[in-house]
């Protein structure tokens, strides 16, 4: 990349800023993967100095020596303004023209909204009447990154992308989920469409049932506020679960480039089965885990769902009948982001009067990335007797390359122009079509807000539900990719 970049940071004293963004850069840096020139403007209200925020920093960093962060540090300066209300922007405008002066031509410009999601609006408005959505002359147009959730609901979702493209075209738009950027998520593309022997039996004539589980061990911690009033279903599952069931499920693309890849993704979200008050009151669970109330800013008689769960089915040819059951959830028995995908049982004969175990993949993509397939085997002995027995790999043990962060990979496909890994804003909306009705009779109470304790894997009713379809929770966690 012998271009110059510079990456504008919103919030860049924030959480996500220290934990996620800074070290995907710091680590691209020390790979050679950022250009020879490249500037950091790390914007914030808090007013620090240069030195001071440098210092800071590196609380959140693996460095394995001080000379080499300081090297990367110089790159950063700090601009003390409010993006929101419009204070100091003049100074951030002429910050990017002394840089791009110094350079002799233009850089390009990245702005990052790592800011709180109520005032991306505001902030992107800010940008526009400053002029900051201009690049200096001859220069390649600048590119905006903003962070999930969009919106709370298709109206805000669709008001959010009208304050977007009044100053940006959408090919300078990236809406980032990082679970797209996660090696085994990106390991599906190779897994399905480079494996002649799994994608003819990749359909309902041969799959029973999905599950996809993003599974967290922790409660809301430090984020009460902004939970409360967001809840599981908008944090997790209608994001990052309805991505991930789009990436299972799609056809394979013409080109491995973004426009195919996202349109064969939005497809099948477009066909993704609205719900009706019936389906969401037999097809959906949400549940509180016990002692939420208690937590640092939470409404006393909050009804928000700190677990959610939704049956859904996909009306294509390739996928009719079959359902995919997506759950997420806090303070659950352990953290994991998996998706199970669940065969038919045919009958076999030649065991007749044996117990039998349907094989299924399960794809893993935290804790510990791996691909899993269970099948069936003969117990050692002299009778003839099946017993299950998985057959794993997981990245770590597999390959000598280390794996790359997902921002790591978002932040050089941003710096590229590539948007293959980012979501399309009709993919948002399609996403909050579904999501909206399921809303819409939670908060009329259709479906009661019910507990679980901690350490579990969820409520008893999300058990209810899967057993009345005559199906059961399959164990989310490779064993291997434990260690």
């Amino acid at each position: 990349m012998a271009n110059p970049v510079i990456f504008v940071i919103f919030g860049a004293t924030g959480n996500l800023a220290k934990k996620r963004i800074f070290p995907a850069l710091f680590a691209l840096w020390k790979q050679n993967l950022l250009p020879p020139k490249f500037k950091i403007a790390a914007a914030a209200r808090t007013p620090f100095t240069n030195q001071v925020f440098r210092k800071i920093l590196p609380q959140h960093l693996e460095i394995e020596n001080k000379e080499r962060w300081d090297e990367f540090a110089a790159n950063i300066d700090y601009l003390p303004l409010d993006v929101a209300r419009d204070f100091n922007l003049k100074d951030l405008s002429l910050f990017l023209d002394d840089f791009e002066k110094s350079l002799g031509s233009c850089a390009q410009r990245i702005f990052y909204m790592a800011v709180a999601p109520d005032i991306f609006e505001k902030a992107v408005d800010t940008l526009g009447k400053n002029n900051l959505h201009q690049n200096c002359a001859h220069g390649k147009k600048p590119r905006i990154i903003i962070e999930k959730p969009f919106g709370r609901d298709l109206k805000s979702a669709q008001s959010l992308n009208v304050s977007l493209i009044k100053y940006f075209a959408q090919n300078q738009i990236y809406r980032i989920d990082h679970y797209l950027g996660k090696e085994t998520v990106q390991n599906i593309f190779a897994f399905r469409f480079a494996n002649e022997i799994f994608e003819p039996i990749w359909s309902n004539q041969y799959i029973e049932s999905v599950q996809v589980t993003t599974a967290e061990a922790i409660g809301v911690e430090t984020r009460g506020e902004f939970y409360d009033k967001t809840g599981a279903m908008r944090d997790i599952l209608q994001n990052h679960l309805i991505q991930l069931m789009a990436l299972v499920a799609m056809d394979a693309p013409e080109k491995f480039e973004a426009a195919s890849i996202n349109a064969k993704k939005l497809g099948i979200i477009k066909s993704i089965r609205k719900l009706s008050a019936s389906e969401i009151k037999t097809g959906t669970v949400r549940a509180q885990y016990e002692g939420y109330l208690l937590e640092e800013k939470i409404s006393p008689d909050s009804q928000t769902e700190t677990y959610a769960l939704t049956k859904l089915f996909i009306d294509t040819p390739r996928w009719q009948g079959v359902p995919f059951y997506l759950r997420t959830g806090k303070k659950l028995e352990g953290k994991v982001t998996s998706i199970i995908i669940q065969f038919k049982e045919k009958d076999h004969k030649l065991f007749e009067g044996q117990k039998t175990f349907p094989n299924h993949i399960t794809i893993q993509i935290q804790p510990n990335e791996g691909i899993g397939v269970q099948l069936a085997a003969k117990k050692p002995g002299l009778s003839m007797e099946l017993e299950p027995v998985d057959m794993e790999f997981c990245y770590k043990t597999s390959f000598d390359t280390p794996q790359p962060e997902a921002y790591e990979r978002l932040l050089l496909d941003v710096m590229l122009g590539d948007q293959s890994l980012f979501m399309s804003e009709e993919a948002i909306e399609e996403a909050w079509k579904i999501i909206d009705p399921i809303e819409e009779a939670w908060n009329k109470n259709l479906v009661p807000l019910t507990t679980y304790k901690p350490g579990t894997w969820g409520p008893k009713t999300a058990d209810d539900l899967i057993k009345k379809d005559g199906r059961r929770w399959l164990a989310p966690i490779l064993t291997i990719c434990k260690i």
